[in-house]
């Protein structure tokens, strides 16, 4: 092989080369777009967690209050006994 030949395939060898690095370089701008927009969603959904654990711990405090009244607890466990029977006789007939 001569020189002259030797240099051509070395220049296709470094498009070749050029292509693939473009590619590379495409692929992790791609990666770097998601993880940037994956970032925003998370940071979006921590704001939306804390404005519910707002709200459950506003909920948790009315069921205390409720809770602590005597009538009210009547009721709650009335509630709940009859949840409870109503359970048991509809597993009853399942079986």
């Amino acid at each position: 092989m001569d020189v002259e030949a030797l240099e051509q395939e070395n220049d296709r060898e470094l498009d070749h080369l050029a292509d693939r690095v473009a590619l590379l370089k495409n692929v992790t701008h791609g990666i770097n777009k998601e993880v940037d927009d994956q970032h925003k969603l998370l940071d979006n959904m921590d704001g939306s967690f804390m404005s519910v654990g707002g709200l459950m711990t506003a909920v948790t405090d009315k069921f205390r209050v409720v809770y602590n009244d005597k009538a009210n607890k009547r009721l709650i466990y009335g509630t709940v006994t009859a949840a409870a029977v109503l359970f048991l006789v509809w597993y009853m007939f399942l079986r």
